[in-house]
């Protein structure tokens, strides 16, 4: 429906999945699970990809680096206000990596929650995710969106993206026979 969201009906009723946080979902949980085994996808980079930084993004990277590049990030800086991306997560490339970047590197007032490694970790796994995933609005084919519906069901937390967002709607068959004055 409208290029984002999967109409799909099962014993329990009929269904509507947001097809840009069902594959952050599945997205979310692969990234997690590459990484906690160290075996994370990386694409190099045909040619590095600068970013410029503010001065406290550049500060959030130097605590961050390391974990970024355990992530799949491959970057250094490159002046005082720039940072060189050499190398990506799969899936991540163009404007989608500088959002992600800059997603990460934001300054926040959130101190306690930096200092947290699994926070962290996961923040980036969303991150990577999130900007990875297709996006609404996007077509898929029917054998595309089959493929995301047995890969959501896979997934540990099939209702709910990395950031809390439903990832579907039930409708029961009762509820809708209800709605139609049938029962």
């Amino acid at each position: 429906m409208q290029n984002s969201f999967i109409i799909a009906v099962n014993e329990e009723g009929l269904w509507i999945i947001d097809q840009h946080v069902a594959h952050e979902r599945v997205l979310f949980e692969k990234v997690l699970r590459e990484r906690q085994v160290e075996r994370v996808q990386r694409q190099r980079l045909l040619m590095p990809l600068l970013i410029d930084l503010l001065p406290a993004q550049m500060a959030n990277f130097a605590h961050m680096a390391d974990e970024l590049h355990r992530n799949g990030f491959e970057a250094e800086p490159f002046g005082p206000r720039t940072l060189a991306v050499k190398a990506a997560p799969v899936g991540l490339e163009g404007r989608e990596l500088e959002l992600a970047l800059a997603e990460l590197l934001q300054t926040g007032d959130e101190p306690a929650q930096a200092d947290n490694m699994e926070t962290r970790r996961r923040r980036i796994a969303a991150s990577i995710a999130c900007h990875a995933a297709v996006k609404i609005n996007m077509p898929l084919d029917t054998a595309k969106m089959q493929w995301l519906l047995d890969e959501l069901g896979k997934t540990e937390n099939p209702m709910a993206c990395p950031h809390g967002r439903p990832i579907a709607l039930r409708y029961a068959h009762r509820e809708i026979q209800r709605a139609f004055q049938r029962i």
